[in-house]
């Protein structure tokens, strides 16, 4: 009689442990994929977040001191109207700028018509309120870490008085991974040319 002879436990044990060998690989090579359309999905989340803050920070900027009708007051070395003189009406730091605008066209600088932009705590903030100032959060520390925001002014003349010109730009990084930053940076001109005299101090 022949001998039927089989597979020994060391082979089959050795057979056993190379699966599992390439099918942790596979597992490890799935997660790590799955890891990286995580990170991918997370900075293209936040490229958003950030881009939509700065355009709503643009769309603001840019009708500082607005007010109807305003060639009226503002000649060519005076600003003879309620958006004009106060810190509250124009102020440019490194990292936060003040300004009005009349919404309501009815030349007077109602309460909710100060404005502006800051950072603090890692949000974005804007002005809501001229007295008490009010500062409200307008991204999420939780969702996108704004770790720096930056304001450089300069200006230009423009038939006898200043155009005002502003560099934004704002760097956010995600909340668990402080190594992923993104940074938005944008140029703005003012709509509203102001008399020498009115600026003088904020140009450069």
């Amino acid at each position: 009689m022949q001998r039927i002879r089989g597979e020994s436990m060391i082979s089959l044990l050795i057979g056993l442990a190379m699966g599992l060998l390439v099918i942790s690989g596979g597992i490890h090579l799935w997660m790590t994929t799955l890891q990286s359309q995580r990170t991918v999905l997370q900075e293209s989340h936040l490229e958003q977040d950030l881009r939509s803050a700065m355009d709503w920070m643009v769309q603001d900027i840019r009708r500082a001191q607005y007010m109807n009708a305003a060639w009226r007051t503002r000649i060519m070395s005076t600003c003879n109207d309620n958006f004009c003189g106060a810190a509250e009406d124009f102020s440019v730091s490194a990292n936060q700028i003040e300004f009005s605008w009349d919404r309501n066209d009815n030349g007077s600088k109602d309460n909710n018509e100060c404005t502006g932009f800051q950072l603090k705590s890692y949000e974005l903030r804007t002005k809501t309120a001229c007295s008490p100032a009010v500062w409200s959060a307008i991204t999420d520390a939780g969702s996108i870490k704004v770790t720096a925001l930056q304001f450089t002014s300069h200006c230009s003349w423009v038939k006898g008085t200043l155009l005002r010109h502003l560099i934004v730009q704002i760097t956010a990084a995600l909340p668990n991974d402080p190594n992923t930053l993104v940074t938005q940076k944008q140029s703005i001109t003012l709509h509203n040319a102001m008399p020498a005299t009115a600026l003088a101090s904020d140009c450069t």
